[in-house]
């Protein structure tokens, strides 16, 4: 089918008499091109040249493609043009992965069903937000009603529609003349030569003075650290080390440090100049093996948990933390509030560089501006005055479709969303307006500021046969995390039968904090799970002690706690819930109650690695239990131990039944401090070695951490009120 003309001026005719004046502008055009299949292919394919990249499906020219799923390895890569095919499903994290290649002179061109049967088409991609039983039929439509809403109104676009006349393309906007300034070699910006200066000089300084690098996309950050790794082996000064969640992330850093040095890289990508290296390794082989450096840089570090930045900071004293402040990558607002207090605290000092300059585009260019635009990017929390008390009105359900026409209200909502989380991408925000079984909570001042919000998915219900396949381990159906993990991980078949509602997010304003409006939130959803007849009100998360204490001030109770690091939080994943049926509530209370007696051989086997303040701090946040019942003997033995000179290894048996159960009690969590509880976790139940305990405790050696735990469990007792009958 033939492309769109205007008279005798083909489509292709059109946009080459335009791009010109684009590129001599600095700026990047957006095409959006709907309609049949068969026309926008059409249309589309009579644009593409060598110096294309398309994204999606239905390509069958000889051009660079790469699936929704695959785009992000475009990451750092430039293109005259990208065309990304959305006929039959849209990926919002792929258009975010993409969108920062075309450079200046370029286009990039979404191809789109008609405007008007966008909404109500099956979008195949739902199915990655679509629990089970759920199809992406039933998933909702008001994420593309605000995309095609925001598309008809933009004054950015080329817009080209089947059955309608070729429309002239949007004038460039008149500005000076863009040139990148090459006064700066190899740098491309007066800004990001000032970024290599401030990287060197953390690698020639002294230690413990980290620099926090940030930028929009775009900016030439990762090329700034390809740079200065580069000048860091030229003048000698040592080894430098990269991490970034993700090798791929780095690859520009590399590329540009090899053209700085003339190096061809070694197989393993890393380069070799005289004695020094420069190398990538993912965060957690870097912290297992500790290889030495004089300088390490970390890219994207705002997607990396905070405790990871801690570590790496803690065994790194010269350290670059760089990251993107709005983008497909993740937000550099969580890293701000999360891991900044606590590096501004250990260091002797912490300096910041902003790289505002594009450096492949000019300012205020219209595709950053759309694209910030469809995909929430630039987000931000409402602006509060602070160092005051907020007004709020109560708790109230938000209707997706009214919250997707409400821009400023769902950008608010958004915002907080992303600066309260680890990792946001663009496809978080169909999920929370389109997922089947999704509700949204806000809390708002009376002038319509977001304050708080929270999300939940409903879970849960599964026939018994399927609850029966997933307790095997032969089914796992898509979603329902929560009652997934208490059957399969905690062993209890029953829970995923079990009505519940996971509360998938929650935040409060950073201003508005410390007000209860968290509590009162976690409050309202009770209520309302509670009379839609749910069983359970639930919560998955990165076990932080912060975040059970909210958790447990909310009336849930900790269930099952992960063997395996989440990669965002870098925590274990921790299952907390309170029910709010009978049949609820007992399930909750017979999981509490055999986390608390699996405790002992869950601490030596699988939760071994764990920090046993963590499982001090679970269990004294735990619902008391009963103390068990010991015969005389077994107590004996623990009197013998506390109070004369009886060998714990004669004793453990009893000491690993008696602990748990005791470190829940109020009057031993009062009396015996967090990090003797901690001792007895690590030297009893964990069975962790003499050496690990001398070095985590500051202890001398096996005599000084006898001496310790006899004292502190002489201490348990007499919390208890247990007398002396030796």
């Amino acid at each position: 089918m033939p492309a769109p003309c205007s008279g005798e001026r083909t489509i292709g005719e059109a946009l080459d008499a335009a791009l010109p004046a684009w590129r001599q502008a600095g700026h990047r055009l957006p095409i959006l091109i709907s309609g049949s299949s068969d026309w926008t292919l059409a249309c589309a394919r009579a644009l593409v040249d060598d110096d294309t990249l398309w994204i999606g499906p239905d390509t069958s020219l000889s051009v660079r493609s790469l699936s929704f799923r695959r785009a992000r390895e475009a990451l750092g890569q430039e293109a005259r043009q990208v065309v990304f095919n959305a006929l039959s499903g849209f990926d919002p994290d792929a258009l975010g992965a993409v969108a920062g290649l075309p450079r200046a002179g370029g286009c990039l061109i979404l191809l789109a069903p008609p405007l008007d049967d966008w909404p109500t088409q099956v979008d195949p991609e739902l199915a990655r937000i679509t629990p089970y039983p759920f199809s992406p039929a039933d998933a909702g439509s008001a994420y593309i009603q605000r995309l095609v809403r925001l598309l008809r109104e933009s004054s950015l676009l080329w817009r080209l529609a089947e059955g309608h006349p070729l429309p002239p393309v949007p004038a460039a906007v008149a500005g000076p003349v863009y040139t990148p300034d090459a006064g700066h070699a190899p740098c491309r910006t007066a800004d990001q030569t000032d970024a290599v200066e401030r990287i060197l000089s953390v690698a020639q300084g002294r230690p413990r003075r980290p620099l926090v690098l940030r930028s929009h996309r775009g900016r030439g950050k990762s090329s700034a650290l390809g740079i200065a790794a580069a000048r860091v082996l030229q003048v000698e000064l040592g080894d430098v080390l990269v991490t970034a969640p993700r090798r791929e992330a780095v690859a520009p850093l590399f590329d540009r440090a090899a053209k700085t040095t003339g190096i061809e890289p070694h197989a393993d990508g890393s380069l070799q100049l005289g004695e020094h290296r420069l190398r990538f390794l993912p965060p957690d082989v870097l912290l297992k093996q500790r290889p030495s450096a004089r300088l390490l840089l970390i890219d994207e570090a705002a997607a990396l948990p905070a405790s990871v930045l801690e570590s790496l900071f803690a065994t790194y004293p010269r350290t670059v933390f760089a990251t993107t402040e709005h983008g497909y990558e993740g937000s550099g607002r969580g890293f701000t509030l999360r891991f900044l207090p606590y590096l501004q605290s250990q260091a002797v000092s912490v300096h910041h560089h902003w790289l505002t300059t594009a450096i492949r585009w000019s300012a205020d260019d219209p595709l950053e501006s759309l694209i910030n635009c469809l995909l929430l990017l630039d987000a931000d929390p409402a602006e509060l005055p602070g160092d005051t008390i907020i007004k709020t009105g109560p708790p109230t359900r938000l209707d997706p479709e009214a919250l997707a026409t409400d821009e400023a209200g769902l950008s608010e909502l958004f915002g907080l969303l992303v600066s309260a989380h680890y990792r946001t991408t663009p496809r978080d925000l169909r999920q929370l307006l389109d997922a089947p079984g999704v509700q949204l909570w806000s809390i708002k001042t009376p002038a319509g500021q977001v304050v708080a919000t929270a999300a939940t998915q409903d879970e849960g219900g599964l026939p018994a046969p399927l609850a029966e396949a997933i307790f095997r381990g032969q089914r796992r159906p898509r979603g329902h995390l929560l009652p997934q993990t208490m059957a399969t991980h905690a062993g209890e078949r029953h829970w995923a039968t079990l009505r519940g509602r996971r509360i998938q997010r929650i935040a409060v304003h950073p201003d508005a904090q410390r007000q209860g409006l968290g509590r009162q939130l976690v409050a309202a959803l009770a209520e309302q799970a509670q009379t839609d007849q749910f069983d359970f009100l639930g919560v998955s998360f990165g076990a932080e002690d912060e975040l059970i204490d909210f958790w447990r001030a909310c009336g849930l109770e900790s269930l099952h706690l992960g063997q395996l690091r989440d990669p965002a939080s870098g925590q274990e994943a921790l299952v907390m819930a309170t029910g709010l049926s009978p049949v609820g509530r007992q399930a909750v209370e017979q999981s509490a109650r055999r986390f608390i007696h699996s405790l002992p051989t869950q601490a030596a086997g699988p939760l071994r690695h764990i920090d046993p303040a963590r499982l001090a701090h679970l269990l004294a946040r735990a619902r008391p239990m009963p103390l068990p019942l010991l015969d005389s003997e077994a107590w004996r033995q623990i009197e013998a131990c506390a109070r004369h000179q009886h060998h714990f290894d004669a004793a453990l048996a009893p000491l690993r039944v008696f602990l748990p159960a005791a470190l829940t009690q109020p009057a031993v969590v009062e009396a015996v401090s967090a990090q003797e509880r901690a001792l007895l976790i690590g030297r009893f139940l964990q069975l962790t070695t003499d050496d690990t305990i001398a070095r985590w405790f500051g202890l001398a050696g096996r005599r000084d951490i006898d001496a310790r735990c006899r004292q502190t469990l002489r201490h348990v007792l007499e919390a208890l009120d247990i007398p002396d009958k030796s």
